[in-house]
């Protein structure tokens, strides 16, 4: 499988690491995990990897016939989510076990859950739009699938985004959750991939 890093990803990490800024390292390790279920999944699944494209706001693993099942869509999209989960039980059984006076392991569990409970959204292009798409099209036709994921995309960034945007006006402290809402809700309209978004397992 050949990895490709962004620019600016490559740059936001490098930066990380020159500072030391630990804090900022510890979600992208529960992002690697993220991605590594992915990866682990559809080589059990024996679904072939074309590449993956590591970039700011996440990473977007293809395939590289484009010709799979809806059975292996659903699990390799779920395994990302379940690695963050499982990953996060780990670290909170080690944290009890251990008397650790620093707050490295608690970052972790909540950056893990926050990722692993975000990409089940049901959002198109994230696990949880793919999942629902996958699903409904076991059972209808892809184009009643997509629609019904666009649908349920708009209200879910709809609602993430007004609440972004009244946490923003009321503490000043949440842009970061404006800005992915707003950017995801952007790709519901804005689709640079076309087709080939189907050709991919996950975005974040």
């Amino acid at each position: 499988m050949r990895i490709r890093i962004n620019f600016f990803a490559l740059m936001l990490i490098l930066s990380l690491l020159i500072s030391g800024a630990f804090y900022g390292i510890i979600p992208l390790i529960a992002a690697l995990l993220h991605e590594a279920g992915h990866i682990i999944a559809a080589r059990l699944r024996g679904v072939r990897l074309g590449k993956m494209e590591i970039g700011v706001f996440g990473a977007r693993i293809s395939i590289e016939n484009g010709i799979y099942s809806y059975s292996d869509e659903i699990i390799v999209c779920a395994a990302g989510p379940l690695v963050n989960f499982i990953s996060a039980d780990i670290a909170a059984i080690v944290f009890k076990l251990g008397e650790f006076e620093n707050d490295l392991i608690p970052l972790f569990i909540f950056s893990s859950l926050c990722l692993g409970t975000v990409n089940l959204l049901p959002i198109r292009s994230i696990d949880g739009g793919r999942i629902i798409c996958a699903l409904i099209s076991r059972v209808s036709t892809p184009d009643t699938a997509d629609i019904t994921v666009k649908i349920l995309s708009f209200i879910s960034l709809f609602s993430l985004w007004c609440v972004s945007l009244y946490l923003l006006l009321r503490t000043s402290a949440s842009l970061s959750l404006f800005i992915f809402s707003v950017s995801l809700f952007a790709n519901i309209f804005i689709d640079t991939q076309g087709k080939k978004e189907n050709q991919s397992f996950s975005e974040g």
